[in-house]
């Protein structure tokens, strides 16, 4: 998805009308998008970088999102977001805010000898052409919050930006499935919730949290 471009609403971003489905402990969850509405934001950075020096973290409260899944209304609130970066630094993500985001199994975080890991850097997803390498989404309540740190590798000091594009969603949950077995919030969506579950409804699956992998290979290297 990193060539769409941010303002492309036919394939990066999630709209009215869509079903989605997303994975949490074990149960898989499908909701149907009823209300989207856009914001943008920018964020400059909460002090000047040194040169060679690291920046934060920083959880950004601003971008809290405000209310998760109400089982009165069967409704859900998520967001989704895409930044883009003005300054030539290394940008680390923490979400939920003590996870670290984009690590490889050997070298899960970025160390004092190694800074190039697991980080975005400004040509990856410019700040006036933010690209859809940079989604993530927020929901109650593990991923509430965003922590961002970066590290300064110029010799000069830096205060970067950055430039959020957010679609804000308003769902209704369909139903979920644990192990095989279906529950439908109500009679109405009995039909729907299988055809997603077996795959004959369009729908855009969504990743809440980091995806681990093991530190060895099978067999150990």
């Amino acid at each position: 998805m990193a060539n769409l471009d941010w303002n492309d609403w036919s394939d990066g971003w999630i709209r009215e009308g869509y079903y989605i489905s997303y994975l949490r402990d074990g149960i898989h969850y499908y909701e149907f998008v009823v209300q989207r509405d856009f914001a943008h934001w920018e964020y400059d950075w909460h002090e000047t970088i040194a040169a060679l020096t690291d920046s934060g973290p920083e959880t950004i409260n601003n971008i809290e999102i405000t209310r998760g899944y109400d089982d009165k209304t069967n409704t859900n609130h998520l967001w989704q977001f895409i930044f883009g970066i003005k300054g030539q630094i290394l940008l680390y993500i923490e979400l939920p805010p003590d996870i670290h985001r984009h690590g490889i199994a050997k070298i899960p975080k970025p160390s004092s000898t190694n800074r190039y890991v697991s980080h975005f850097e400004e040509y990856m997803s410019p700040f006036h052409e933010p690209s859809f390498i940079t989604e993530h989404f927020l929901m109650r309540p593990e991923c509430d919050r965003l922590t961002v740190s970066a590290y300064n590798p110029n010799a000069i000091d830096l205060t970067p930006t950055l430039n959020f594009m957010i679609a804000k969603l308003v769902t209704e949950r369909i139903g979920t499935v644990e192990n095989g077995t279906q529950k439908p919030t109500s009679a109405r969506w009995t039909d729907t919730l299988d055809k997603l579950y077996r795959r004959l409804i369009p729908q855009r699956p969504i990743t809440l949290m980091p995806v681990r992998m093991p530190a060895e290979a099978p067999g150990g290297e």
